[in-house]
């Protein structure tokens, strides 16, 4: 991929972000596809570069796991979001409960 694409991919990346609505999430891979690609990863970094500027918390891994590293961070946004939460054994003790939370573009 040439510099300019790894920017086109960036910028449409933080697009689908920024577009998914309050109390709402998808995932990494979610994204991606949504791009018609399988970087999953991808999306991860480039958020990470975003220096928090983009709605980050509603972008979850696979189960609705909250970002590895900012689930303490994440939790008072999907409080004022009213996010749908629910235990789980992880360190942080919770996950979205992603078959409610899902964004449907289509929707």
């Amino acid at each position: 991929m040439t510099h300019h694409h790894l920017e086109d991919f960036g910028a449409r990346v933080l697009e689908v972000v920024d577009s998914i609505p309050a109390g709402r999430v998808l995932t990494y891979g979610d994204v991606a596809a949504l791009l018609g690609s399988r970087a999953a990863r991808a999306v991860g970094t480039v958020l990470a570069h975003s220096a928090g500027a983009h709605p980050w918390w509603r972008v979850v891994r696979s189960g609705g796991h909250p970002p590895r590293g900012l689930e303490r961070n994440a939790a008072p946004h999907y409080e004022a979001e009213k996010m749908p939460l629910s235990p789980a054994l992880t360190e942080c003790g919770y996950r979205v409960d992603y078959a409610v939370a899902r964004w449907n573009p289509d929707d």
